[in-house]
């Protein structure tokens, strides 16, 4: 895969963040006054779907195709543009189909297919990745990132059994559904990023096996975070316990090994490209020390049982950790084109999901004392528009004269 070619998947993964906040955009509208054509649950159903599969998914396929492509023959790279493709045919379905129907049987299905092709591709990377050197810095982030999504799929598939079988138990239910968000969130989306971080700076990366071990162990134990309200066993609260902390220490041991290696060996990178590397690290600090904190059950269900908190903890995952890490990703690697155009509609981008984050932080501990904020929704529409606009211009300002042949 060329890099003119590389490029095309990775505008089309712009033009995909900006159709997630178009619906971000709706849902918000919907909220501060009055839209009444579609609705809010299918709008919801279609955003999230899209921003796993049609954003956070297509660029992870891209980067680890385009990463691999240098060592595979034309004739193997092939099947790498295929799966990307219909990987994207699938979620535009998903999009329009959620949007109508909701959870319904064409929904379902193209919700299934991108499972599918989730497994083809760990499928061909994996038995692709002997081609790779054998000290890649990237290759068991990346390899640990597609096995984890292949493992995330057994969330929705038993949902699916419920519904077949009707017999959907709450619990159930909604371990399955924490599950799923668990494997994709803290599995494959965070160590595919890693594996296009590892990439990116080898120097970081190389000779730090420690870490990667440390959260490959780690990431199935920090499931039981998210179901505590099952009133786990004692020893099993105690390794979850044990496993997040040692997350956040490995996180910062992490941290110190970039500055240090940054401070001897300084970026080849603009600072300002640099900063949205900065960004989305300081993003990852803060949902390390919030899941650290959600470990004291009474806390977590007092604070996480608030839906503003829920959603600045998920949006900050999305939007502050991995979508401000893609667009440096592409920026550092001149995967879209970097002038002055980019540079202004890529900071508007920021300081949308800082806006968003300040806005829903603000109305989540406002609830937590039951105090009224007036406006808010009027203002988390305007972070949302910024989202919009910015997302939107960013795609659009790829367009131009300059050619990139």
């Amino acid at each position: 895969m060329n890099r003119p070619f590389a490029r095309k998947w990775f505008r089309w993964g712009l033009l995909n963040l900006a159709i997630v906040a178009l619906y971000g955009t709706l849902m918000r509208y919907k909220i501060a006054f009055s839209f009444p054509f579609l609705e809010q649950n299918n709008l919801l159903h279609a955003h999230s779907h899209f921003a796993f599969s049609g954003w956070i998914s297509h660029v992870l396929y891209s980067g680890l195709a385009w990463m691999i492509a240098p060592f595979i023959a034309s004739s193997q790279q092939k099947r790498y543009k295929w799966l990307i493709l219909l990987n994207g045919v699938c979620s535009f379905g998903m999009l329009v189909a959620f949007t109508v129907q909701g959870y319904k049987g064409i929904s379902i299905s193209f919700s299934t297919l991108t499972i599918v092709i989730g497994l083809a591709f760990a499928y061909i990377f994996i038995r692709d990745a002997k081609y790779l050197p054998g000290k890649h810095p990237a290759k068991p982030w990346a390899i640990a990132g597609l096995l984890l999504n292949v493992l995330s799929s057994a969330g929705p598939f038993f949902l699916a059994y419920m519904m077949a079988t009707k017999n959907i138990d709450h619990r159930f239910y909604l371990g399955s559904v924490y599950y799923y968000l668990h494997f994709q969130y803290s599995g494959w989306f965070f160590f595919g990023s890693m594996a296009l971080a590892a990439a990116q700076f080898p120097a970081v990366i190389e000779g730090a096996g420690k870490y990667f071990r440390v959260f490959t162990i780690t990431v199935i134990p920090t499931f039981f975070l998210s179901v505590l309200w099952t009133k786990l066993p004692f020893w099993l609260y105690a390794v979850t316990v044990a496993a997040t902390v040692l997350q956040l220490l490995t996180w910062i041991g992490l941290l110190r090994r970039s500055w240090l290696t940054f401070r001897q060996q300084p970026s080849i990178y603009p600072g300002w490209i640099n900063f949205f590397f900065y960004a989305a690290a300081l993003a990852l600090t803060i949902k390390f020390l919030l899941q650290t904190v959600s470990v004291i059950p009474s806390l977590s269900q007092l604070v996480f049982g608030l839906r503003p908190i829920v959603i600045a903890y998920l949006h900050l995952v999305l939007l502050g950790v991995y979508s401000l890490f893609f667009i440096g990703y592409m920026l550092a690697n001149d995967l879209i084109k970097t002038g002055k155009c980019t540079k202004v509609f890529s900071f508007a981008f920021f300081f949308g999901v800082l806006f968003n984050e300040l806005f829903l932080a603000v109305q989540g501990f406002a609830a937590f004392f039951y105090m009224p904020v007036p406006y808010i929704n009027e203002w988390l529409f305007t972070a949302a528009l910024i989202l919009l606009g910015s997302a939107g211009m960013l795609f659009v300002s790829q367009a131009g004269s300059r050619s990139w042949q």
